[in-house]
This record gives C-alpha cells, sequence and structure tokens, in this order.
C-alpha cells in the first residue's frame, strides 16, 4: 500500500534549501575527489529536475538545461583559489570555506535560473494542532 501511495500520491516539491544542501554535498565531494584547481576550472550545471552536477569541462547546453556555472566566474572561487594555493586541502580549510562557495555558488545560479527563484526558499512545516488530552 505505501508503494501505491508513494508511486501515485503527490510529489514533494524541492526547495531551495534542499539544492543548497546538495550543493554543499557537491562541493565538499569534488574538491577531495579532484583537488582545487580542477574543481575551480569546472561547471556545476542544474537541470530541470532541480539536479546539480559537476562538469571538469563546460557540458554541452541542452534543452534539460536550467543555468550553467563556470566556477571561476565565482568571486569566492577567487578567494578560496588565494588562500589554498601551494597548501594542502584539508577538511578545516574546506569546511571554512565551503559554505562561502555554495552561498556564492547559490546566489549566481538564482540569478541565471527563474525557476530556481521561483522554489520555495525552505520546506513548508504543517502546523501541529494543539492536543487538550
Amino acid at each position: 500500500m505505501e508503494m501505491l501511495s508513494r508511486l501515485f500520491g503527490p510529489r514533494r516539491r524541492k526547495n531551495q534549501d534542499e539544492i543548497a544542501g546538495r550543493a554543499a554535498h557537491i562541493v565538499v565531494q569534488v574538491l577531495f575527489d579532484v583537488g582545487a584547481d580542477r574543481f575551480l576550472n569546472g561547471s556545476i550545471r542544474l537541470d530541470r529536475q532541480f539536479r546539480l552536477r559537476f562538469y571538469a569541462v563546460p557540458p554541452h547546453a541542452t534543452t534539460d538545461t536550467l543555468a550553467t556555472l563556470p566556477l571561476v566566474e565565482l568571486d569566492e572561487a577567487r578567494v578560496f583559489r588565494a588562500h589554498v594555493q601551494g597548501a594542502r586541502l584539508d577538511t578545516a580549510t574546506v569546511g571554512r570555506h565551503a559554505p562561502f562557495l555554495v552561498d556564492g555558488l547559490m546566489r549566481e545560479l538564482r540569478a541565471r535560473s527563474p525557476a530556481l527563484c521561483a522554489l520555495p526558499a525552505a520546506r513548508s512545516r504543517k502546523p501541529v494542532a494543539a492536543w487538550d488530552g
């Protein structure tokens, strides 16, 4: 029964907070997987299902693309490059700079995608009725 309700029930809309969380996950994961230089020379693409993907080379423009952002265009990326140039990339450095990278990334994606701006900022919480017991 639960499978049928998931299949035919109303789908939960994504929100900007969830996409920012996914962006944070991508930033941290890709920085450790490919390194700072390759990450900062890559691009992030947002598709119609509001999925973010990292590309080391510029992706081809498709009808499914809402926005593509070369990371080298971010001011926060230039600051990050200046701080990590010649230094080892460790958890503390990534943890300190990742929130700023994500903020800049989301700011630019919102500027380039009206569909992203149209999403709710956060997941709406249904008010819980008070119980008089």
